[in-house]
């Protein structure tokens, strides 16, 4: 296991930095383009992996492009992991529908956000919310 750890972290820093490299000096700095133009291409790229869920050069095209516009978004492959973590700590308390057979996108279930059983006011005094 720790060698498949070891081997994962190598591999990614290693074509974060090669996509890197090759996507600023093909597409430009990221002082010049920002992240929205690869999150245009991801669009398009998830939907030919929708039509293709099978060639899974197209999952490679989606992570390619997900590297390139969360770097020009600012943040390092490591960071990205960790908001990724943070987002999986949120989804784990979210309410789910039931599991179903088909192969369509599954979204939690909405809910009202719950409202504070105290609140301060503007000169610091906690009372009971309305």
């Amino acid at each position: 296991m720790a060698n498949y750890v070891g081997e994962l972290g190598i591999a990614l820093y290693d074509l974060s930095e090669e996509q890197a490299d090759w996507s600023q000096a093909t597409f430009g700095g990221d002082s010049v383009r920002g992240p929205v133009g690869a999150l245009k291409h991801l669009e398009k790229e998830a939907r030919e992996a929708q039509a293709k869920p099978n060639d899974f050069e197209e999952y490679a095209d989606c992570f390619l492009l997900i590297l390139d516009a969360s770097r020009r978004a600012g943040l390092s492959p490591l960071q990205l992991i960790r908001h990724a973590q943070d987002k999986m700590k949120v989804n784990r308390k979210r309410i789910w529908p039931p599991i179903t057979l088909n192969d369509e996108a599954t979204e939690h279930v909405k809910t009202e956000e719950p409202r504070p059983l105290f609140a301060t006011d503007d000169r610091g005094y906690t009372a009971l919310a309305s």
